[in-house]
């Protein structure tokens, strides 16, 4: 599999803060990333995996939300070409490094599905007490299903260990 970093790529607008201008890289590669999804899944921080004939996947890599199809990378958001360009590289090393190592990894076919929000508000206290940032818990735990924010981010999280573990088996981590 060739990943070497493309010299062209485009850049689309994207409604992700209201105050500032922030885009999507979009770009396009020529060998099929369906080979490389399940060691990601295994390895990686992995939101969703939707394998089968067009296979999609989610993730996080190096801060960036990354979408995979077969021939197509999107990371978002940056702010500028500058940010971009630097993301294109550090998501494009990731995925090859991974590659690399293929032979080190077991590969994981199971699919992964955001978990609904609703499981994840029922182990959240419940108070709407603010201290994650959030207005109500159950607008932490939208966000949280959505990988917007971290477990780590509830007080009540990090002092129930329980909850915690319950709350990284839903996120898969």
């Amino acid at each position: 599999m060739d990943l070497k970093v493309p010299e062209n790529f485009h850049m689309e607008a994207s409604a992700c803060h209201l105050d500032k201008p922030c885009y999507r890289v979009v770009l396009q590669v020529e060998d099929s990333l369906d080979r490389l999804m399940p060691y990601l899944n295994a390895v990686a921080k992995v939101i969703q995996y939707e394998p089968g004939d067009d296979p999609v996947m989610i993730l996080k890599i190096d801060g960036y939300r990354v979408a995979l199809r077969s021939r197509e990378i999107a990371i978002g958001s940056v702010a500028d070409r500058q940010e971009g360009t630097e993301a294109v590289v550090s998501v494009m090393g990731f995925l090859e490094d991974i590659w690399q190592k293929r032979d080190e990894i077991t590969p994981n076919y199971k699919p992964r599905r955001r978990p609904p929000a609703l499981e994840l508000y029922k182990l959240l206290p419940g108070t709407n007490c603010g201290d994650c940032g959030e207005p109500a818990c159950m607008a932490f735990a939208v966000k949280l299903s959505l990988d917007r924010v971290t477990a780590e981010a509830c007080p009540y999280l990090k002092k129930d260990s329980k909850s915690m573990k319950k709350v990284g088996e839903l996120l898969g981590f």
